[in-house]
């Protein structure tokens, strides 16, 4: 979450990884599962591959 760019995509695709208490304690897997992504798989894939391209 310290690369610049990753907070605000992850919440352009629905998921904050912040809640009223602070950062997410768990694994971003858990996180993806709680907040229903069907395939965390492909979410990280694709914010992967928007940091490798230069467009968060």
């Amino acid at each position: 979450m310290r690369i610049p760019g990753v907070i605000a995509w992850c919440i352009r695709h629905g998921v904050s990884p912040f809640s009223c208490s602070g950062a997410f304690p768990g694994t971003v897997g858990k996180l993806l599962e709680l907040k229903g992504v069907v395939d965390g798989d492909k979410f990280i894939h694709e914010l992967n591959d928007s940091l490798e391209s230069g467009h968060p």
